[in-house]
């Protein structure tokens, strides 16, 4: 039986810990900035504080219609939007860890442990895939 150390991966994991650690707080920044934003009116919304009452109770499909609200990846290019600035830092969030992913692939790749290489390209082709939104559920 091979003698190896519980630690063995401890490096990539503290790697790992890290970018969580600092990502989470750049995400959690980046939204408050983002709300801060449009509350105080800095950045003008998308759809204005006061009517967004009357299209609470609106199903999705008529709320859409009715806003023009972005859907998919279109956020990205009205992120001048206040109401939709708070996005950005819900996405760094949500990408922590395909970030944290790559960073373990290139460490893989470098040391030469090529099981664990397999496991994450196949991890990091299988987010990609979910978030490039060309598999969609039939409802």
């Amino acid at each position: 039986m091979e003698n190896t150390s519980a630690f063995e991966n401890a490096s990539e994991q503290q790697i790992y810990a890290r970018i969580v650690y600092h990502m989470n707080h750049l995400g959690l920044f980046v939204l408050v900035v983002g709300f801060a934003l449009y509350l105080t009116g800095m950045l003008t919304p998308h759809v204005p504080l006061k009517d967004l009452p009357q299209y609470w109770s609106l199903p999705l499909d008529q709320y859409l219609a009715k806003t023009g609200a972005p859907t998919g990846w279109q956020w990205i290019s009205e992120l001048g939007y206040g109401d939709v600035a708070p996005l950005l830092g819900v996405a760094v969030l949500a990408s922590i860890t395909l970030v944290c992913y790559l960073v373990l692939f290139f460490k893989f790749l470098q040391r030469g442990i090529k099981p664990l290489v397999v496991i994450t390209v196949i991890e990091l082709f299988l987010m990609l895939l979910s978030a490039s939104n060309l598999i969609q559920i039939a409802h």
